[in-house]
């Protein structure tokens, strides 16, 4: 059974100034004082764009600087604004994987002069891509349904006879569902890569039957949320999600699968100069730290703690919770490989 569904209307963050054929557009801030100086951000809306509008906006509109956002990060109207030599958008929120494999194309090369790094992990930063916000894909499970016999790894999500139950996937090969079949087989974290995809979709093939896949994030609270989902390879924030409205969740901290998302500015970008201004605001620690107080994701800015909420930091795979398993994504090989991935997924979820 496959769920079918679009990204979940944007929250509208101030006065709606015009709708686009991709979601909301929206303008956050007062430019009174600063020339009429603007920014415009592609992202992903939802909650984390209103924890975004409270602080790194807010700190933009008092320097005169309004932030207009549109979103949800359409990169297919991206690809079109840029070839038509004409884009409207400034700042991108992006996988490190598409800024790193459409540098150059779709994102101008990052001038680190103008970005206060302090506190980022320089590992995480890329030509073209700014490290914004830290997560993991992590197995999540319903605690009424295994009861005193939960999973703990990977194996027992691909293992259907000894965990009887739905399974939930997101239905796009980034969405680490070969990854952790790699895993659930005995593929050591530091060896995924290049992904062998015979012996990935050999393992998914056990529990076939049993997924359901998932287009949106909000599915996938409405899965683990009625129950219909017994095991979820979920995102932190949704399975959170799902959990402060009533569902009964265990989190699996053993070998989470760490991803990070960056923001990059836009080929072309009508207002460089803003959008640097942008993004130091959205990695600055003040607003690092009032995304980790209100959602289940880790900061990329290291001067910025630990949320104090237990709620919150059950659903954080940080190195406190996973004792040193965390696996990290070879973004560089998606780069360079997404297509062909894509395609070896859907030819599986369709055959």
């Amino acid at each position: 059974m496959r769920l079918k569904g679009r990204f979940g209307a944007a929250l509208v963050l101030a006065s709606v100034v015009g709708l686009t054929a991709t979601g909301c557009f929206a303008t956050v801030g007062d430019s009174a004082g600063g020339g009429g100086q603007s920014v415009v951000f592609s992202n992903t809306g939802g909650v984390l764009a209103e924890v975004f509008k409270q602080n790194a906006y807010a700190d933009l509109s008092a320097k005169g600087i309004a932030v207009s956002e549109e979103s949800p990060n359409n990169e297919a109207k991206l690809t079109a604004m840029v070839q038509g030599g004409k884009p409207t958008w400034d700042v991108f929120y992006s996988t490190p994987y598409t800024a790193i494999g459409k540098c150059g194309q779709l994102f101008e090369k990052i001038d680190y002069s103008k970005i206060d790094t302090s506190g980022l992990d320089k590992s995480q930063m890329s030509d073209c891509g700014v490290p914004v916000l830290n997560s993991s894909y992590v197995l999540v499970y319903n605690k009424d349904k295994y009861g005193a016999n939960p999973p703990t790894s990977w194996a027992d999500f691909y293992d259907p006879v000894k965990f009887p139950g739905t399974r939930g996937i997101m239905n796009y090969s980034k969405d680490a569902g070969m990854e952790t079949a790699l895993l659930a087989d005995g593929v050591p974290g530091d060896q995924l890569y290049p992904l062998d995809y015979d012996r990935a979709f050999a393992k998914l093939d056990k529990i076939k039957s049993n997924v359901r896949f998932y287009d949106t994030g909000a599915q996938q609270t409405q899965g683990l949320q009625s129950g219909e989902i017994d095991m979820m390879l979920a995102w932190p924030g949704r399975a959170y999600d799902a959990a402060k409205n009533g569902a009964n969740l265990g989190v699996v901290y053993d070998k989470p699968l760490k991803y990070f998302d960056v923001v990059a500015v836009v080929k072309g970008a009508p207002h460089p100069e803003q959008a640097y201004a942008l993004i130091n605001a959205l990695i600055g620690q003040r607003n690092q730290q009032a995304v980790v107080d209100r959602l289940p994701y880790g900061a990329t800015n290291s001067q910025a703690g630990k949320s104090a909420d237990p709620a919150i930091n059950a659903f954080v795979t940080d190195d406190a919770n996973t004792n040193g398993t965390i696996v990290v994504r070879d973004n560089e090989w998606w780069a360079k490989n997404l297509d062909e991935a894509t395609q070896r997924w859907t030819n599986w979820v369709n055959g």
